[in-house]
């Protein structure tokens, strides 16, 4: 599905009243801004406004990013600003531009619905909205949409910094679509399905700083297969049903399956024979959670 942005501002402006009476959306990459005559109104008759407007448009340009600010007008009111601008290394999809650029401007989009969330929460409430509208727009196909929730946790491992670890929200979406029907929510669903995923699996506070302790001495290191094998030490010495296990075993997997996965113009690959003997002590400690959930499921009838 072709990405065409003037498309998809006008579809979420008419799916969220909210963004069709005070969004503006803005593809820096080439100048197109749209919005409703009231905001245009608005900027009119406020320039410092209409500055913000201006002064994020070029950021996005310089960074070569997009984001989304809250712009106050007249003191009570907002034009919650969406500022799209494709991104150079690809969060959704390593592939396919155009599922890569979707899920930007929703990410974006999710944030102008929901400017309450703020920090880690906010960036998990915009996952999960993404992914989201991606498994309605595409319906069961097969695509890389779980490269997003990979990506979310190399970034973390590489810098230590959790403010964007989405890849709980994110798999659990994914993990419950195979059963939930995603498809039939109408828009308002969707944001309100989005923000309670968020609300319900980001970690909490003291969740995050022992994943950082955990994985501390993995900061800023260089992307090689020594850095991964200290991951996967460090993978195998966490208790199996951890979220320090989860998370290095998420990073590992796609990995030991033989996929080639691409971080940010890097490609990573494990091809040396000792991979398959850390293979297989990740996979018994994986069946040994799943173990556990069976023996503590409730009995069929």
């Amino acid at each position: 599905m072709r990405f065409d942005f003037a498309k998809a501002a006008r579809k979420a402006a008419k799916d969220h009243p909210v963004l069709h009476k005070s969004g503006l959306f803005v593809n820096a990459a080439n100048d197109d801004y749209i919005g409703s005559p009231r905001v245009f109104r608005q900027l009119e008759e406020d320039d410092e406004a209409y500055e913000d407007v201006q002064k994020n448009t070029r950021l996005a340009r310089r960074l070569k990013s997009s984001f989304h600010q809250a712009i106050p007008i007249d003191g009570k009111n907002y034009i919650y600003n969406v500022v799209f601008y494709p991104d150079k290394h690809p969060l959704f999809d390593p592939a396919d531009k155009d599922i890569d650029y979707t899920g930007t401007f929703d990410h974006e989009t999710a944030h102008a619905l929901h400017p309450d969330a703020n920090g880690i929460d906010g960036e998990n409430t915009a996952d999960a909205y993404a992914v989201l509208r991606h498994l309605q727009r595409y319906k069961g196909q097969q695509t890389d949409i779980d490269y997003a929730a990979w990506k979310r946790a190399m970034i973390f491992l590489q810098t230590g910094i959790s403010s964007h670890l989405t890849t709980f929200t994110i798999d659990k979406i994914l993990l419950d679509s195979k059963a939930t029907d995603f498809c039939s929510l109408t828009p308002a669903e969707t944001s309100a399905v989005a923000r309670d995923y968020a609300r319900k699996h980001t970690p909490s506070a003291d969740r995050l700083k022992k994943l950082c302790r955990d994985f501390n001495k993995l900061k800023g290191k260089k992307l090689d297969a020594q850095t991964l094998r200290r991951l996967a030490d460090i993978t195998l010495k966490a208790a199996p049903t951890s979220d320090t296990f989860y998370l290095g075993n998420r990073i590992l997997q796609p990995l030991l399956d033989g996929r080639a996965m691409k971080m940010d113009g890097k490609t990573l690959q494990l091809k040396d024979p000792e991979w398959q003997h850390i293979r297989v002590a990740l996979d018994k400690k994986t069946a040994q959670v799943q173990k556990r959930a069976r023996k503590n499921s409730p009995p069929a009838f």
